[in-house]
């Protein structure tokens, strides 16, 4: 049985956010981003002066009260799911805009190459990330029509393990400069070309085989169309990154390369108390080096999704999705799945939330020269997350769930997750942040493997300057393989300078 679900959780406790709060206290942020929606097509019908505008709604930090700003998505949670693996603190600038897609409604649950399994219903992180990003609007140079927001960043890191390894561990320091950008121009009072781009350079002292330019995940390219009852996204996503810190079952490299890209249109219907989705995404998967491109793939995915209204403060709905995907070369089995499933996404107070999706999955695995039979898996897929904000100083998020991916030496791996993020807010100007995680993961299909991963961290971040904001973060991972080997133990440091211009 291979589930699927989503990977991983918003690094919330990063997470902040300036707008002005909304105007419906206890609705959650579907809800109010559904009614804002219904408000403007039905003042489009009617002439409206203010029809292109329409209110998104972004997830802030456990517990926080919802705030919003001016923007031009749609709102999120038809489908709560996710996408991406990569760490976020690597690409702390870039993250404000990772993998900048289109809300949940407007793309619906299109994916990244690399997880191609959960494609039909990835890009949760994605969605979100957009939305924080055009909702703060700090743009800070205006060129003609088009808006535009710069930030500048150096992440400096000190690991033990630099290639997370059982023995003969090496440490090492890097530094990663990177500069974002997020561009907006609005065409017409209706439709909006977005840019998010964020690009830098790493060094490391002694591992120098890692050196080079990376683009971080959420850099994207998205063009929105509303007509009519009717909301239409263009997208294309991509990113060119090495860290392999998302998936448990690495162990002996630092870094795999690789270039990914999903293209993709996504369609949204506005029925009053239902929204209708349905969407495409073709998505690639390249990694750089002669050595590892037998992992090379291209993924064809299809999705569709209904969500309807039950209350001010709950949606519910179901969603159906499917893929085909083809390796370059026949090392790992190309493969179809099929799947469907429900979701609910239910605000109980101001500071409370719960979001779970479950259903069923079913792969078709064809033969490989490393898996030389066909093989069918299928199983329950299950994610489920609950947000509170307990008090004005303490709030949490907690995450769990099941999923199938494809990993470094597998194209088929069962992953079991748990992850808790506190944020304590007891110093003035000062928050710190909390992250426990476990993760179980199994491969049987070419390399054998099983075993847990276990995660904790503590991190400061507080502003240094009215531009300029400074973070300091421990993480420490301990991977228990039933592969000798592959075990490995890592301590890492990680200091962030963020510099808003």
């Amino acid at each position: 049985m291979f589930p699927l679900a989503n990977p991983k959780p918003e690094p919330m406790a990063r997470r902040s956010g300036v707008g002005r709060r909304s105007p419906l206290p206890g609705l959650d942020q579907e809800t109010f981003a559904i009614e804002t929606i219904r408000k403007n097509f039905q003042a489009r019908r009617h002439g409206c002066a203010k029809s292109g505008s329409i209110l998104v709604v972004y997830k802030l930090p456990a517990g926080k009260p919802v705030n919003v700003g001016e923007a031009r998505v749609a709102p999120a949670g038809l489908l709560p799911v996710s996408q991406l693996h990569h760490r976020p603190l690597r690409f702390t600038a870039a993250s404000a805009s990772r993998a900048f897609g289109v809300t949940i409604i407007l793309c619906v649950a299109s994916a990244g190459a690399q997880e191609a399994f959960r494609a039909s219903l990835a890009g949760q992180d994605a969605v979100e990330a957009k939305k924080r990003a055009l909702t703060n609007q700090r743009f800070n140079v205006k060129l003609g029509p088009v808006s535009l927001r710069l930030q500048a960043g150096l992440t400096s890191e000190a690991t033990d393990n630099v290639r997370y390894t059982a023995s003969d561990e090496q440490a090492d320091l890097s530094f990663r400069p990177q500069l974002n950008t997020l561009a907006v121009w609005r065409a017409t009072e209706k439709n909006t070309l977005s840019l998010s781009l964020g690009v830098g350079y790493a060094k490391y002292i002694n591992a120098t085989e890692y050196d080079g330019l990376f683009i971080a995940p959420g850099s994207d390219l998205s063009f929105d169309v509303y007509v009519q009852d009717f909301v239409i996204n263009f997208h294309d996503r991509f990113s060119f990154s090495q860290d392999v810190t998302g998936d448990p079952t690495v162990s002996g490299i630092g870094g795999l390369d690789r270039f990914e890209n999903t293209v993709g249109v996504g369609v949204t219907w506005d029925l009053n108390k239902m929204l209708v989705t349905a969407g495409y995404d073709y998505s690639v998967y390249v990694p750089t080096a002669d050595l590892y491109s037998y992992q090379s793939r291209g993924s064809h995915l299809f999705n569709a999704g209904s969500a309807l209204v039950i209350n001010p403060t709950t949606l519910a709905g179901l969603q159906v999705f499917g893929g085909l995907t083809d390796y370059d070369e026949p090392i790992y089995s190309d493969n179809q799945h099929v799947g469907v499933g429900g979701f609910v996404s239910s605000q109980f107070s101001q500071y409370s939330r719960l979001r779970a999706s479950v259903g069923y999955v079913n792969y078709f695995f064809d033969p490989s020269l490393s898996a030389p039979f066909s093989q069918t898996l299928d199983g329950i897929y299950l994610d489920a997350s609950y947000n509170q904000r307990l008090n004005a100083y303490f709030s949490h998020s907690i995450s769990l769930g099941r999923q199938l991916q494809a990993g470094y030496s597998s194209d088929g791996v069962e992953l079991i997750y748990f992850r808790h993020v506190g944020v304590w807010r007891l110093f003035a100007k000062t928050t710190m942040t909390t992250t426990l995680s476990y993760e179980y993961f199994k491969e049987d299909r070419q390399q054998p493997e099983k075993g847990n991963r276990y995660g904790a961290g503590l991190g400061f971040s507080r502003p240094v300057t009215r531009k300029l904001t400074g973070s300091l973060r421990y993480a420490f991972y301990l991977k228990d393989s039933d592969v000798d080997a592959r075990d490995y133990t890592q301590n890492r440091l990680v200091l962030d300078l963020i510099y808003r211009f």
